[in-house]
């Protein structure tokens, strides 16, 4: 498994109304196959997401107001 990319961003935890960090970093584990880990932040469950190259590559190229979302 290779690191490829991280995102790391701020949100707004709506119970609270504070701001956290949250952080999304991409693996590539084969030759099309790529590992999405996303870590909501403090108390949350991290996602783990199976991505093809498209969709590893639309992820690496989205804009910082589109980060958090595949």
């Amino acid at each position: 498994m290779k690191l490829v990319a991280t995102h790391e961003y701020p949100y707004l935890d709506v119970q609270t109304l504070s701001e956290r960090r949250a952080r999304d970093t991409l693996f590539r584990y084969g030759e099309n196959c790529f590992v999405l880990h996303m870590t909501p932040g403090e108390g949350e469950e991290d996602q783990l997401l199976w991505l093809d190259s498209r969709a590893a590559l639309l992820w690496i190229n989205q804009s910082a107001e589109e980060y958090g979302s595949i």
